[in-house]
């Protein structure tokens, strides 16, 4: 099975302006690539109840990314009965079931910008990589890129 990579929306691959979200600069490259080296791409978000995979799949759309993402890797905290949210522990293993991972042993992948949710993510076996946006990486922090384009040098 191929390897997984999972993406944080929000401050990952989006980033919120007032009000309105825009890709930064280097997703539509970054994504085109990591597709072209063989991973599959999807989306692990924590968004309001009631959102459903297709309104996500529109939104993708329309920010120029639906065509990088599998549709069937899109997983959101919504359409869990419990409305369960990063970093619980069951949205992690809803993403290895969606994507046929047994385990997630190196083949499942999960890049955010949010600390708590990559040592959770660590924690169940997961690579976890951090997007800094701000600040500088730490050692302490594990794998850390300041852009997407910086996982290419690390996948």
């Amino acid at each position: 099975m191929r390897p997984a990579i999972f993406f944080d929306l929000t401050h990952t691959l989006l980033e919120k302006v007032n009000g309105q979200y825009y890709l930064y600069s280097d997703a539509l490259d970054t994504l085109k690539a990591l597709r072209e080296r063989g991973y599959r791409l999807g989306v692990i978000s924590n968004l309001s109840e009631g959102v459903t995979i297709d309104e996500v799949h529109s939104f993708l759309e329309e920010c120029s990314i639906a065509s990088f993402i599998d549709p069937h890797l899109i997983v959101l905290s919504s359409e869990h009965p419990e409305n369960i949210k990063k970093p619980d522990k069951r949205i992690f293993d809803r993403a290895l079931e969606k994507s046929g991972l047994v385990k997630a042993e190196n083949k499942a992948i999960f890049v955010t910008e949010e600390h708590e949710h990559i040592l959770a993510a660590r924690s169940y076996g997961w690579r976890a990589i951090l997007k800094r946006n701000w600040g500088e990486c730490r050692p302490e922090e594990g794998e850390c890129v300041f852009s997407l384009t910086g996982l290419l040098s690390l996948l």
